[in-house]
C-alpha cells in the first residue's frame, strides 16, 4: 500500500503514469516547459499532481518523459535552431551589404577624384597646345 492513499504502489504507479500522458497529450503542438533551455520536470510534475521524484522512481513516466523531451526537442528546438540561423543569415547580409556600401562609397570618393584629375590634365594639355608650354 501506498502511505496513506490506500492503494498499492502498481495503482499509484499506473495513476501516475495516465497523469503524465494527459498532461503530456495536452501540449499538442506547443512545446514542454523549459528552464534555461532543460525540460522543466518540476512544471510538468506538478501539472500532473505528483512529485518531480515520480520521474526518477517509475520507469514508465522516466521513459515517457525522455520520448516526450526528446519529440519537442526534435519539433520545437529545431525550429528554434533554425530562426537563429535565419537571424544570423540575416545579420551575414546585413553586414555584407554595408561593407559593400563602403566600398561603393570609397569608388565614387576615387571616381570623383580621377575625374577632377582628367580635367586637370585637359586643361593642361589645351594649354600646352596653345601656348606651346609647360605651364610653371
Amino acid at each position: 500500500m501506498a502511505a496513506g492513499t490506500g492503494k498499492s504502489g502498481r495503482e499509484v504507479a499506473e495513476e501516475n503514469v495516465q497523469a503524465l500522458v494527459a498532461v503530456l497529450s495536452g501540449y499538442g503542438d506547443r512545446p514542454l516547459p523549459r528552464y534555461n533551455g532543460e525540460l522543466n520536470r518540476s512544471k510538468l510534475a506538478e501539472e500532473c499532481g505528483f512529485d518531480r521524484k515520480v520521474f526518477q522512481t517509475n520507469p514508465r513516466c522516466a521513459q515517457l518523459v525522455r520520448e516526450a523531451e526528446e519529440a519537442d526537442r526534435t519539433r520545437h528546438l529545431d525550429q528554434l535552431a533554425r530562426a537563429e540561423l535565419a537571424h544570423e543569415d540575416k545579420a551575414k547580409l546585413d553586414a555584407d551589404r554595408a561593407a559593400l556600401e563602403a566600398q561603393n562609397l570609397r569608388l565614387m570618393v576615387e571616381n570623383a577624384s580621377l575625374r577632377a584629375e582628367l580635367e586637370r590634365f585637359r586643361r593642361m594639355e589645351r594649354l600646352m597646345t596653345e601656348t606651346g608650354k609647360l605651364p610653371s
